[in-house]
């Protein structure tokens, strides 16, 4: 009954969002937390009564998956709230913060590629694929967007090659407005 349940509704649907997968995994967790309680007493009981021992592949095979998906899940989380710290950066603070970044992206991506293989398939994986693979492009385009020797008219050209407006001189000019301006379509 709970194996079906999560076969059918839980966060491996092909169809589901990031957002709605990591809801579901925290449901069929804490569902399959009561399940594990119930199988370990049993478990000792068997043992203490001398009863054969009663095996649960679907319980296992549940577990083994949960397991897989808060691997990837945690990694997701842990990925979505390092960039969105990072995009609130102080663009006079980026020299000083670039190099940590590129390091933290790099990490990422290793652990991102060991994660199971099957974890691929999930959308999830794809979209936090993509975004350590889009900001490895765009972190060395702002490194040199950093440096002394970019001069305003270098700003002018990219607020004309972006379309977008870029406050590169404002005070309150963070990482997320550059970000924002679509580097990876120049």
């Amino acid at each position: 009954m709970f194996r079906e349940d999560f076969e059918k509704n839980g966060p491996m649907q092909a169809d589901l969002s990031p957002g709605e997968a990591l809801n579901k995994l925290k449901d069929f967790k804490e569902q399959f937390s009561v399940h594990n309680r119930k199988f370990k007493s049993y478990n000792a009981g068997e043992k203490l009564f001398a009863l054969p021992h009663q095996s649960y592949p679907a319980l296992v095979k549940t577990q083994n998956e949960l397991d897989k998906l808060d691997k990837l899940y945690t990694l997701y989380l842990k990925v979505t709230e390092t960039i969105t710290k990072w995009k609130e950066t102080p663009w006079l603070e980026i020299a000083d913060e670039i190099t940590g970044m590129k390091d933290g992206i790099e990490s990422f991506l290793k652990d991102c590629m060991r994660l199971p293989s099957d974890s691929k398939q999930y959308p999830a994986y794809k979209e936090l694929k993509q975004r350590l693979d889009d900001m490895e492009t765009v972190l060395p385009l702002v490194e040199m967007l950093g440096d002394r020797s970019i001069k305003e008219r270098h700003w002018e050209q990219l607020i004309e090659l972006t379309g977008k407006d870029i406050p590169y001189n404002s005070e309150t000019f963070l990482l997320k407005d550059l970000l924002e301006a679509n580097l990876l379509v120049v």
